[in-house]
């Protein structure tokens, strides 16, 4: 029994020496987590230059215009004030909202068209997100300052150095075989492709006349695709003549796609605006429309026709405006052939965005090879995508080349002949 007890008594006091350590450590962790929090902060102060105000010491009818957002109409003025007072409970709560500094008269405009509470705290959540997006960057941007200035300061208390100590070290900063390769020039040697295509390469046409069928969030989503899509062909390897037609410098899509490609009128930018149609500049009977709500798929590239992708985002729209433009035009449809060489998922979408479908023309026009263009497809989206399955129920009926069926195959380092195969015996 006593060694009981005093067995006992060391693991109770084991066990107290174990909790007092976690203590300790979450102490330490607490400890670590304000000290980034305080650098953080300190970052933020040089950066921003200047101190961190609460929310409570803004008046928020003293920093906003209410002339320019309302226009002088009193029930618009009540509604802005009742989202002001909205946006600083939620505030207070703890919400997700940013900081007041961060909007502007755009935001309280999206934030008015809101009808519901819900879609408004939706809103101020992305919004909180993409204010800390942009904190984190100036962040990173001040540090990598910060180390520059270091690096440079240590450079120079290497300028009296002698040239055999110069030649002996080996680094990016002296002796070196290497020969450096700026951003600039590595824009160059891209924009450089696009003025080859524009000489000699293909044609492709972007519709831009969809931006009064789409809403705000659609507009900018679109404008995003539309730079990723110019961005994804400059890269290729045989890219397109881009060519933007219908286009509204006073619409939104082409407003939103200025910020993103901000040089894009520059009469040195390799990239065509055209506000008027693609009737009106290419002859009609090489235009091919690609339009996912057709019956005729491109079974082959045409390397003679001019293709045309509708930029739309139709996720509250999803009426076939596209096809209904290309029967009211009189012009020919394709679609891509995704479900002859894809097997889909369940409840996965089959809408590729603008950057997918102009990187699997690209493909398609280089290889030939539809296996190889629709990788480009997410496959999040596909069921067993690469086995060759779904390519075999439908590929091989009108297509004659497909990849052979994957089977199980033995590995080299087992030798059947010793194998023995017996039978459960009952």
């Amino acid at each position: 029994m006593f060694s009981f007890h005093r067995n006992g008594y060391k693991l109770i006091k084991l066990g107290m020496v174990i909790m007092n350590d976690t203590k300790k450590n979450s102490a330490h962790s607490k400890l670590l987590h304000s000290i980034q929090i305080r650098q953080k902060d300190d970052l933020l102060k040089l950066c921003f230059k200047r101190k961190h105000s609460t929310a409570t010491n803004i008046d928020p009818e003293n920093e906003l215009n209410f002339d320019d957002i309302t226009k002088g109409d009193k029930e618009v003025e009540h509604k802005l004030k009742v989202i002001l007072l909205e946006t600083e409970v939620m505030r207070q709560e703890g919400k997700s909202v940013p900081e007041k500094t961060f909007f502007t008269a755009e935001h309280w405009k999206e934030l008015l068209n809101l009808s519901s509470r819900s879609a408004r705290r939706k809103y101020l959540e992305y919004l909180f997100r993409l204010s800390k997006t942009k904190e984190n960057r100036k962040i990173k941007r001040f540090e990598k300052k910060l180390k520059r200035e270091e690096f440079i300061n240590s450079k120079e208390v290497e300028k009296n150095e002698s040239l055999e100590e110069f030649a002996l070290k080996y680094d990016l900063a002296h002796n070196n075989m290497f020969l450096r390769f700026y951003d600039s020039t590595i824009n160059q040697m891209y924009n450089n492709r696009l003025f080859q295509a524009m000489m000699f390469g293909q044609k492709l046409v972007v519709d831009c006349g969809y931006d009064k069928n789409m809403t705000k969030r659609e507009n900018i989503n679109c404008a995003k695709q539309l730079m990723l899509l110019f961005g994804e062909n400059r890269i290729h390897e045989d890219p397109f003549d881009l060519h933007f037609c219908n286009t509204d410098p006073g619409g939104e899509l082409i407003k939103y796609l200025h910020k993103h490609i901000p040089n894009m009128y520059e009469l040195s930018f390799p990239l065509n605006l055209h506000e008027s149609s693609y009737l009106d500049l290419f002859p009609k009977d090489q235009l091919v429309y690609l339009t996912p709500h057709c019956r005729q798929e491109m079974t082959e590239f045409d390397f003679d026709a001019i293709y045309i992708i509708g930029a739309i985002v139709d996720k509250i729209n999803i009426e076939p405006l596209s096809l209904a433009k290309a029967k009211k035009e009189g012009l020919k449809m394709a679609k891509l052939p995704l479900d002859r060489y894809l097997q889909w998922g369940a409840g996965s979408g089959k809408s590729l965005t603008l950057n997918q479908v102009t990187s699997i023309l690209n493909d398609i026009k280089l290889k030939r090879d539809w296996d190889f263009a629709l990788r480009h497809v997410p496959k999040r989206k596909v069921v067993d995508y690469g086995t060759g399955s779904s390519i075999n129920k439908t590929g091989s009926q009108k297509f004659g080349t497909c990849r052979p069926e994957r089977r199980w195959k033995p590995s080299s380092n087992v030798d059947l002949n010793q194998q023995i195969f017996t039978k459960n015996k009952q």
